[in-house]
């Protein structure tokens, strides 16, 4: 038996386990490395936090981005791009002795005081333990006057790596936030038509050295702030764009600011018509949706609902699962890190600004907890 199964082999996963080699234990490591930052994030443009906080997490602080730049001689710049993000991944994961099983969990059951994991393969593996580290990738939200349309027509920004198959096209990108700008930049330089459409009165470009500092402390102190304190950072977080995207759109891309999508039909196999507030109607080829993630536990695709009824929930957002200081759900021994855990711990863990206080956090819970049983 395990003492651990981690779902998940993005930043959060991945120092995870650096955490769970130091402390020898016995564990496995699931899903395909850096999946949502190779193939779902277009990989000629960059990372939004500043180079120097990207840094995953080992116990002794060994394995930095810093030291890969001393040792690869590979030069970090900020805006960081996301080929490089992932090279640093590679080498942290080779220094620190990570092994990957390069599967996908279908089911996560608690059975008599254990947990038993099934994978796409059909093998079975037991865990007295098991972190839940998906990041975003399940939680793709798209309005509802937009679903039901082919994909031929309508899409969600995640998933591109690349726009060149819009050349010539005339686009619409929804939205006015980080995914919304790089779409835009890219799509325009890929030569296609493209423009934004958005509910807000202009952009809100935010970001800087001390904000990701600021963020980065908020997480430390945030899960014992009185509840008035803790309101600010509760929910989806509010769109915003990164200064060094203004050149790639500013003056560039066509922007519609102020209006909604009151009506959507489908005109062809190639064409949709989209009508706004202000009564325009326009014919375009594609909608892309750059409308975020909506996080929902209830969404994790190997959880049944069996064992999500036994998930304790944030009062008021039964949508995220309540935790411990320990990021520790009501199940004994199941823990969330990332994007879940962000009411319970605040906005900082939505971000790679959060890897070194969950990894600090629950892999000393898992050690000074042992082999304590499921009760069920």
């Amino acid at each position: 038996m395990l003492d651990v199964i981690i779902v998940g082999s993005g930043p959060f996963g991945i120092s995870l386990a650096a955490h769970a080699v130091e402390k020898d234990l016995k564990y496995k490591l699931f899903g395909y490395p850096m999946d949502f930052w190779k193939n779902q994030m277009p990989q000629d443009m960059f990372i939004r936090t500043p180079h120097e906080f990207v840094s995953f997490s080992d116990p002794k602080e060994d394995y930095t981005v810093q030291k890969f730049e001393e040792e690869t001689g590979i030069e970090l710049v900020s805006p960081l791009p996301r080929p490089i993000f992932v090279q640093y991944s590679e080498w942290f994961a080779q220094k620190t002795g990570i092994e990957f099983t390069t599967e996908l969990v279908r089911k996560v059951t608690p059975i008599n005081g254990y947990f038993e994991v099934i994978t796409e393969t059909g093998e079975k593996h037991t865990a007295k333990n098991v972190i839940i580290a998906t990041g975003v990738t399940h939680y793709k939200h798209l309005p509802s006057f937009l679903k039901g349309f082919s994909s031929n027509l309508v899409t969600h920004t995640s998933g591109y790596t690349s726009f060149s198959n819009f050349k010539g096209k005339k686009v619409v990108v929804l939205g006015s936030g980080q995914s919304a700008w790089e779409a835009a930049g890219l799509l325009h330089r890929d030569g296609a038509d493209v423009e934004l459409i958005y509910r807000k009165s202009g952009p809100n470009y935010a970001g800087s050295r001390e904000n990701e500092i600021a963020l980065r402390d908020y997480g430390d102190v945030f899960y014992n702030l009185p509840i008035e304190e803790k309101k600010q950072g509760w929910g989806q977080s509010a769109g915003s764009v990164a200064h060094f995207l203004k050149p790639y759109v500013e003056g560039i891309v066509p922007q519609n600011s102020s209006l909604e999508v009151t009506k959507v039909e489908e005109v062809s196999e190639s064409e949709i018509k989209i009508t706004l507030s202000s009564g325009e109607e326009k014919i375009v080829n594609h909608i892309i949706a750059a409308t975020g993630f909506h996080i929902n536990l209830d969404k994790v695709p190997f959880l049944d609902d069996d064992f999500l009824s036994m998930i304790d929930r944030e009062e008021g957002f039964n949508q995220f699962p309540k935790l411990k200081e320990s990021f520790e759900s009501s199940v004994p021994g199941l823990y969330f890190a990332g994007p879940l855990s962000s009411h319970s711990h605040g906005p900082t863990f939505r971000f790679i600004l959060g890897l070194k206080k969950t990894a600090h956090s629950i892999i000393p819970s898992i050690v000074k907890n042992g082999s304590k049983a499921i009760t069920l």
